[in-house]
């Protein structure tokens, strides 16, 4: 009986110390929400707030010329209004006028937004680019001319 009892037990750690390293080194698929941000303007850009659906889904910070940065969001339900990119010049002004409307309801698993800040001029307005690629096949974009 006691042999019985040891053996089960040599079994079931040896089984919970390979289902651990079994998790460490099989790496979870990557869904994330990605928002890549690059910045080649010549002067340092605002912070920009990503919003969906009245809620701030990303924050990105000021960026230095030449400089990039990717944030991984968990992914969410596009809520009905799509997406808003807001940042405030030197002024105090608060700029909320890059829109764009994405499916709604559908998922942000395995998408991307790659945001460019083209231009900062003197006041702190920025040109910004940006590129919308859904898992579902969807994409948006806009360009400054």
């Amino acid at each position: 009986m006691k042999k019985n009892v040891l053996v089960f037990s040599i079994v079931l750690v040896a089984l919970i110390a390979l289902a651990f390293v079994l998790r460490l080194v099989i790496s979870p698929p990557k869904e994330d929400f990605i928002v890549n941000v690059d910045n080649y303007s010549g002067a340092t850009s605002s912070e920009i707030t990503l919003m969906n659906g009245g809620k701030v889904v990303a924050t990105i910070p000021a960026l230095k010329n030449e400089t990039s940065k990717e944030i991984k969001v968990a992914p969410f339900d596009v809520k009905p209004g799509g997406f808003t990119m807001s940042y405030i010049d030197k002024n105090g002004k608060k700029h909320d006028e890059l829109q764009f409307d994405v499916t709604a309801a559908t998922s942000t698993m395995n998408s991307t937004l790659f945001i460019s800040v083209n231009e900062v001029k003197e006041d702190g307005t920025m040109n910004i680019d940006y590129s919308y690629s859904a898992s579902n096949g969807e994409e948006i974009s806009s360009q400054t001319n």
